[in-house]
């Protein structure tokens, strides 16, 4: 899995290492999204938004999931109006057979969510949103990911309740975490379904004017499922992320 170390984070803006530039502005409070994007060597702030936009009803998830991303890098780009800036932002849903899964929020939504996704097949979609602040110019984009859960048992789900790690995480799971034990398989890029497809987020800021050169992003690969065993992929063209436990 991946080391996962949680950044401290003030209510404002916070510096993210001593030679920070603030030409890059991550605009979040999720620490998997600051960590996927310190890993590819970006210099950056990291900025708040100030409230949660909900997704507006009778748009597709694909849409939807853009605009909440669009909302977070408004929000805060207007704090560096001022200044020569690019924004980003993301968010991610988690679409079951049912529709669009957000966060449980409680233990008790949180144990539907996962009962619902229980050896089934579902997306992950996650928007990116990228402004230049000098320019006003902005782009979005989606990325999408096939997740396909094990047929887990109700003790391995309360054991996961239990732990409080789904109640904010989209889909009640976090797949960098100990919600990874219940995913089986993953087809597509696997940071889209952390919360963050580092690629689609680099190109969107080359398209709004940020300075070359921009670094590569690879995938991240996690060790998923409870066996020693390497899955075989979702059918489909996606590449799988997967290796053994």
């Amino acid at each position: 899995m991946l080391d996962w170390t949680p950044p401290c984070i003030s209510p404002i803006v916070a510096p993210c290492g001593s030679s920070c530039m603030a030409e890059l502005v991550l605009a979040s409070s999720s620490d998997r999204r600051r960590e996927l994007l310190q890993r590819l060597g970006l210099r950056f702030l990291v900025s708040l938004p100030t409230s949660e936009e909900p997704m507006r009803p009778g748009l597709c998830a694909d849409l939807a999931i853009q605009l909440v991303a669009r909302a977070k890098v408004h929000q805060v780009a207007a704090r560096f109006e001022a200044q020569d800036a690019y924004v980003v932002a993301a968010d991610t849903i988690v679409v079951g057979p049912g529709g669009p899964l957000g966060k449980p929020g409680t233990p008790d939504r949180a144990r539907e969510m996962l009962r619902v996704l229980r050896g089934q097949r579902h997306l992950v979609l996650t928007g990116v949103c990228a402004l230049s602040t000098r320019t006003g110019q902005e782009s979005m984009g989606v990325s999408r990911s096939a997740v396909r859960m094990r047929s887990f048992d109700d003790t391995e789900l309360e054991n996961y309740v239990a732990g409080r790690e789904p109640l904010d995480k989209a889909g009640g799971y976090a797949v960098q975490g100990s919600g990874g034990a219940l995913v089986e398989a993953v087809a597509g890029r696997m940071d889209t379904v952390i919360g963050l497809d580092c690629g689609l987020a680099l190109r969107l800021l080359g398209e709004v004017g940020y300075p070359n050169p921009l670094p590569t992003a690879p995938d991240w690969h996690l060790a998923l499922g409870k066996t020693a065993v390497v899955r075989r992929p979702l059918a489909g063209p996606s590449r799988m992320a997967l290796g053994p436990r």
